[in-house]
């Protein structure tokens, strides 16, 4: 399969290559929302990449995953999971490559744990935020 990218100039790279060039976190003026973004490299291999948000006392209060990533620049914006968010978060990124032959495998298994079984890292960032109510 081939994967295009807005640079031409920019060699995809092989997962042993891949960066978290970019990652920034943004609340909402309402503090329920959040937006994410992220730049990787550009890849010769689909990615996946794994985000969760923690608050001060490190419980989880929001995540995502993104299965074999088709672009190399993403937003998102994501729901906090408090009623009254506030206070400094953090947000971890992770860049990683699953065997998905495992499928195969385990069908029966859901897809999410199949992928954080088989998973290999290759990249990781983090960044924090602050909520605060006026």
């Amino acid at each position: 399969m081939d994967i295009f990218f807005a640079n031409p100039n920019e060699v995809p790279v092989p997962p042993e290559k891949m960066e978290i060039r970019q990652l920034t976190a943004t609340p909402y003026e309402d503090s329920k929302r959040v937006s994410i973004e992220f730049e990787i490299s550009p890849f010769q291999k689909r990615p996946n990449i794994e985000i969760r948000v923690f608050n001060q006392e490190s419980q989880l209060v929001s995540s995502f995953s993104i299965v074999e990533a088709i672009e190399n620049k993403m937003s998102f914006t994501i729901h906090m999971r408090e009623p009254e968010p506030k206070g400094e978060y953090q947000v971890d990124m992770e860049l990683f490559y699953s065997e998905l032959d495992a499928l195969d495998e385990q069908d029966e298994s859901p897809i999410k744990e199949i992928l954080l079984e088989n998973k290999e890292v290759v990249a990781s960032a983090k960044t924090v935020f602050q909520i605060s109510h006026e």
